[in-house]
């Protein structure tokens, strides 16, 4: 009976895999895993601080929360820098890079860190005038809202806030979700490609372009990208947050495909993060005209900085993202 059970389940296992689902749920799981990682990894730092406190005879709770925070995005860096770096050598970005350099020189450099940082500023705008429309529709989401930047000091903006928003975040989360999700998201998605993150631990980047693969598939990038979003938003840990940072991780997820490098998304999200503290510069938008009329010219600005953008990355590229 046990054997003739784990013949069952071994069938079904082969089935799973024929069609992708065991490998899809086996790499979507590994996704969520980092996310448990990371929060393993700041309450083992708390706990730790929590112990310190009652040994030198301090209060935890009389810290900064920010100072905090900071001493949280540096730990989860480090995980993700170095847990990056293992996965590197593997990952369709180095296959990417490999295969499809960006050229043009310098000047289709500038040209690219001048579009990422127009789309990050656009896309704030677009993205923070939508979520107060639809905050104003929900007033008791409104208040919680409120009631939860107030607590975790969302909207300071001493030095040390600006500093964990502006540049601690985007090389923090982008390591973790457009670094490591986004591979395990790929990887979900695109079975065929298993010789690439199969080969040997210690092969170099340059030695991926010589493994037999099949390319991913248009819908398997679609697929990682949106995958990837879901968990960047699940990540923030309520839904205003979840819901916007989701959109924008759409977006960010697109921007890395297109220019196959972390560094873009990295800047990216520094703009689109730094365009939070200078949303208080469109001081003359006040009626839902103006908003809507913003929002319009704004969004036209994301679509063409975009278009620019994957022209200035070369059209191959933009055209088949990854090799």
């Amino acid at each position: 009976m046990g054997s003739a059970l784990c013949q069952v389940v071994v069938e079904l296992g082969n089935g799973f895999e024929e069609v992708g689902m065991l490998n899809a749920m086996i790499w979507a799981l590994a996704c969520f895993g980092v996310v448990a990682a990371d929060i393993a990894l700041s309450v083992v730092l708390f706990s730790a601080l929590g112990v310190a406190s009652v040994f030198m005879g301090f209060s935890i709770d009389g810290l900064d929360i920010q100072l905090l925070q900071a001493v949280a995005q540096t730990a989860s860096f480090l995980m993700a820098l170095l847990w990056w770096r293992y996965l590197w050598p593997r990952s369709f970005m180095a296959r990417r890079q490999s295969a499809h350099p960006l050229g043009g020189g310098a000047n289709a450099a500038w040209k690219r860190i001048a579009c990422v940082v127009v789309i990050g500023l656009s896309m704030q705008v677009v993205i923070s005038y939508l979520c107060d429309g639809v905050l104003s529709l929900l007033p008791e989401v409104a208040a919680d809202y409120s009631e939860l930047v107030e607590e975790t000091g969302l909207g300071d903006t001493n030095l040390l806030a600006v500093l964990t928003t502006v540049l601690g975040a985007p090389f923090c989360e982008e390591l973790l979700v457009r670094g490591i999700v986004f591979e395990f998201s790929l990887r979900a998605f695109n079975p065929q490609c298993r010789p690439l993150w199969k080969r040997r631990r210690r092969a170099s980047a340059q030695d991926g372009a010589m493994v037999p693969w099949a390319a991913p598939s248009a819908r398997g990038i679609a697929a990682a990208i949106v995958l990837q979003a879901a968990i960047f938003g699940f990540m923030h840990m309520n839904w205003v947050q979840g819901c916007y940072a989701g959109a924008a991780g759409i977006i960010f997820g697109w921007v890395l495909v297109t220019t196959g490098k972390l560094r873009y998304t990295i800047l990216l999200h520094f703009a689109f993060n730094a365009g939070s503290y200078l949303m208080g510069l469109l001081w003359f938008v006040n009626t839902p005209l103006d908003v809507i009329i913003t929002v319009a010219i704004a969004g036209v600005i994301l679509v063409e900085a975009m278009r620019s953008l994957r022209h200035a990355c070369g059209m191959d590229a933009a055209s088949a993202p990854l090799p």
